[in-house]
């Protein structure tokens, strides 16, 4: 994806001009951000590093006011997070810890990815962006609120019982809280691009946003690695002892997370945008 987005800059047109005031207020910011969540330890070093390239990459194409749905899915993710932070769950490795750069890419990597074809006429690109960054509040919210409810977890597949947490679970409290996610990004893009509430714009953000969130339990039901330990207790990580019960040991839940939202943001171009 990084080398993807080295040649973009060649024959794609800035919304943000270089040397601008805008360019030198959005790059002092996102050195601010990247020192705040470095030092809050919300994201990793080369989290925040890859963290504030997303920001400076979706302000240069499709314009700083694009960057309020990304400033909304960190700050109401962080914020969900910090009721899981004493909580010990059997998920992905990385639960609990600093998001590294793969983690940010992997949700806000096709939002920036759009952004580069936005330009200054916007269109299609922008609402795609909107449901990329729907799916990833939905995905994190409907996870970090799961954990924090502790209700009855099911295999979306296999409609078993597994712990709160495991990749590939859902449940009642988890789903509720994806759609609100989605809802709730929905509402700030209606906002955003000054239509207030367009119910059909509102309707494809909200659905394309649920359905990536579904999509990832899937994925992380079918294909993701996971495995059961010695106590026959299912989890995302391949600890000593533990054996493989599903998926690829290749297949993490970064990988999952991109793989839903951009085949989901690719069936919404074909659906809607065609």
């Amino acid at each position: 994806m990084l080398s993807l987005f080295c040649f973009l800059p060649l024959f794609l047109q800035p919304v943000v001009e270089l040397g601008s005031t805008a360019f030198w207020v959005g790059l002092f910011g996102a050195i601010a951000f990247a020192w705040f969540t470095v030092r809050r330890k919300s994201l990793s070093i080369d989290g925040a590093i890859a963290a504030a390239w997303v920001g400076l990459w979706v302000m240069f194409f499709a314009g700083p006011l694009w960057l309020l749905p990304l400033f909304f899915f960190f700050i109401s993710s962080t914020l969900l997070g910090r009721l899981n932070k004493r909580t010990q769950v059997q998920s992905d490795v990385k639960h609990g810890k600093a998001r590294d750069y793969k983690q940010v890419l992997c949700n806000g990597g096709i939002y920036a990815l759009l952004a580069s074809f936005a330009g200054p006429t916007g269109g299609w690109p922008l609402w795609l962006m909107a449901v990329s960054i729907a799916i990833s509040t939905a995905d994190t919210w409907s996870s970090e609120y799961g954990i924090y409810r502790k209700g009855a977890t099911y295999d979306i597949l296999r409609l078993k019982p597994i712990p709160a947490g495991v990749s590939g679970g859902v449940s009642v409290a988890g789903t509720m809280a994806g759609l609100l996610g989605a809802a709730s990004t929905a509402l700030v893009v209606g906002i955003l691009v000054g239509e207030g509430l367009n119910w059909y714009g509102f309707s494809v953000i909200t659905l394309g946003g649920f359905g990536g969130m579904l999509l990832d339990s899937v994925l992380g039901a079918g294909v993701q690695a996971r495995y059961r330990d010695e106590q026959g207790a299912i989890s995302d990580t391949g600890d000593i002892g533990a054996r493989l019960y599903s998926g690829w040991r290749f297949i993490s839940n970064d990988g999952v997370n991109l793989w839903s939202n951009a085949l989901i943001t690719a069936i919404t171009y074909w659906i809607v945008c065609r």
